[in-house]
């Protein structure tokens, strides 16, 4: 079997890859990246490619069979301008999807998000697959918008290719090794005297790389078809900082607040790049994941709890080795 992967050096690329090199039923390994990969090669052959380029991405997927769809820009290191953000979310994501297309690729696993859902204040507080994609309300934020815009996309592909098997792929935010930067705003509480409080309770919900990865896997062998949320069990993330960082007050943080911020990054369109964030901590809803675990028979090995404490001790670890290279200065 031969598999491509666009965005081979995102974290989950990363995560993936080294499962599929171990796996003998994978023959070959088609990397596709706008960033050059350092690595493994076993099995691999890259392409350094901008999924914006049509013809050679349709080049790179002869006789592939199944492509999984990862590129997308989530929180980079470098924030593009927000038209360059829509054209590689979307235009890129309808190239790969073409381009497998026209090479006869049998299956297409496309990694969605729970931001497809929206984050508008009509969104459901508890989700399911069939709730309504409101990410396309959420204009304001374009990570949230261009999920649903490719998912909207998706509906009128499969229309159209039939014979396509297309497996979606809905996970909360993703923790784990490769994705530590998801969780890093999680220092600030070992430096704060408080935990910030909104108006909705303060329930958080990840999913760890290794479960994410691990799904991926029976997704490219067994005939699966549809969306799918993807997801451990909410925890209070409170309960879970008190923990590790003591007891500490909560501190309400008006609605009004909170508006004013998301209302500016509506107003200065390059500020929403930022704002989107704390739109979609504001309005969100958890994902029930009894359809994956009763069609994949699967269930998670990492809970949200353990995804915390995980990175929370990963944080302090890297602390601490920065406190200590800091007092070697001062050492003669």
């Amino acid at each position: 079997m031969i598999v491509a992967i666009t965005g081979i050096c995102s974290g989950l690329g990363k995560a993936l890859l080294p499962k599929l090199q171990r796996d003998p039923e994978i023959e070959k390994i088609i990397g596709v990246d706008i960033n050059r990969y350092k690595g493994n090669r076993e099995k691999l052959e890259f392409h350094k490619i901008d999924i914006r380029n049509y013809e050679n991405l349709k080049e790179t997927l002869i006789n592939v069979d199944v492509l999984i769809h990862l590129a997308f820009i989530v929180i980079p290191n470098n924030m593009p301008k927000l038209n360059e953000i829509y054209e590689i979310n979307i235009l890129g994501s309808i190239n790969a999807f073409r381009a497998a297309a026209t090479q006869n690729v049998k299956k297409i696993i496309h990694l969605s998000s729970v931001a497809a859902y929206g984050h508008v204040p009509e969104v459901k507080d508890i989700l399911t697959e069939d709730a309504p994609l409101l990410g396309i309300k959420t204009k304001s934020f374009y990570y949230s918008h261009t999920k649903a815009i490719v998912e909207k996309y998706i509906e009128k592909f499969e229309n159209k290719y039939p014979n396509i098997r297309f497996v979606i792929l809905r996970p909360p935010i993703i923790a784990g090794k490769n994705f530590f930067n998801n969780l890093k705003f999680l220092h600030l509480f070992s430096r704060i005297k408080f935990i910030p409080k909104g108006t909705r309770p303060d329930l958080m919900q990840l999913v760890h790389e290794d479960d994410l990865t691990n799904v991926i896997l029976l997704a490219i062998k067994k005939d699966y078809t549809g969306a799918f949320n993807i997801s451990a069990k909410p925890v209070n993330l409170s309960s879970v900082l008190r923990r590790f960082y003591g007891k500490k007050s909560k501190i309400f943080i008006p609605n009004i607040i909170i508006n004013l911020i998301i209302l500016l990054g509506k107003i200065c369109k390059p500020l929403s790049r930022y704002t989107g964030w704390l739109q979609a901590a504001k309005h969100n809803g958890l994902l029930i994941n009894k359809k994956i675990k009763r069609t994949f028979k699967w269930k998670p090995k990492f809970s949200t709890e353990r995804c915390l404490i995980e990175t929370i001790k990963r944080i302090q670890k890297k602390n601490s080795k920065n406190d200590n290279k800091k007092n070697d200065k001062y050492i003669d």
